[in-house]
C-alpha cells in the first residue's frame, strides 16, 4: 500500500490560483488583442504552443543563470521567488504555469505589434525594447498583485524597493536582452522546425529542468 500523502491547505490554495492564473491573463490579453488587431488577429494553436514552450524553457533557465550573475556582480539578488521556489529561489515550480502563460500572452501581443512595427531588420530590437518594458512594469506587477490577492503572498519578491518589491526597474535590461535573444531563436525554430515533436520536446526539457531543481533544494 503507498502511504498517504497529506498536503498543507496553503499549498491547495496555491494551486487553485495557480491554475486560474493561464485562465484570467491570457484570456484578458485575447480580448485587448484581438480587437487592437481586428480582422489580421488569427490563433493557430502550433505556432501558440511553439511560443509558449519556447517562453517557458528559455525564461527558467535565464533566470537559473542570471541572477546567479547579478548576484556575483552586485553582492545580492535581484529577485527570490516565494512560491514553491527551486533552484536557490531563482526559479519557481510555478513557472509551467507563469511563464507558459506569458508565452501565449505574447503570441497575441506580437501580432499587434507586427501590425504597428515595419517590417526590417530593426523590428526585433524596438519589439525587445517594448515588451522588455511591458513584462516587468506590466505583466509582473499584475502577477504578483494576483497572487498576493489570492494566496497573501508575493510570487516573485524583488529585493530593490523602487517598485514597491512586485518588480524592479533593474530588471528591464535583462529582459530586453533575453527578449531579443529569444525572438531570433523564435523565428529561427518556426522557420526550419516548428512541428509538435519540438514543442513537446521544449516542454519535457523545461520540465526537467525544474525537476533537477527539487533534487538540488
Amino acid at each position: 500500500m503507498l502511504p498517504e500523502v497529506n498536503f498543507h491547505p496553503q499549498v491547495w490554495h496555491v494551486v487553485g490560483a495557480a491554475l486560474l492564473f493561464p485562465v484570467l491573463f491570457p484570456g484578458l490579453s485575447y480580448w485587448v488583442n484581438q480587437r487592437l488587431c481586428k480582422s489580421t488577429f488569427v490563433v493557430v494553436p502550433r505556432e501558440m504552443a511553439l511560443l509558449a514552450a519556447l517562453v517557458f524553457l528559455l525564461a527558467i533557465l535565464f533566470e537559473a543563470s542570471l541572477n546567479p550573475l547579478y548576484t556575483r556582480l552586485f553582492g545580492a539578488k535581484l529577485w527570490v521567488y516565494r512560491l514553491f521556489p527551486l533552484h536557490d529561489g531563482n526559479v519557481s515550480a510555478l513557472a509551467l504555469v507563469a511563464w507558459t502563460s506569458y508565452g501565449v500572452h505574447l503570441y497575441f501581443l506580437n501580432q499587434t505589434l507586427d501590425s504597428r512595427i515595419a517590417a526590417g531588420t530593426r523590428r526585433n530590437l524596438i519589439k525587445a525594447a517594448l515588451i522588455g518594458l511591458e513584462a516587468p512594469l506590466l505583466w509582473e506587477v499584475l502577477g504578483n498583485g494576483f497572487f498576493l490577492l489570492t494566496v497573501g503572498e508575493f510570487y516573485a519578491y524583488y529585493l530593490p524597493g523602487d517598485v514597491f518589491h512586485f518588480t524592479s526597474l533593474r530588471v528591464i535590461p535583462v529582459y530586453m536582452l533575453c527578449i531579443y535573444s529569444g525572438l531570433h531563436v523564435h523565428g529561427y525554430l518556426r522557420r526550419h522546425a516548428a512541428d509538435w515533436r519540438l514543442i513537446a520536446g521544449l516542454f519535457a526539457a523545461g520540465i526537467a529542468f525544474l525537476g533537477v531543481g527539487l533534487g538540488i533544494d
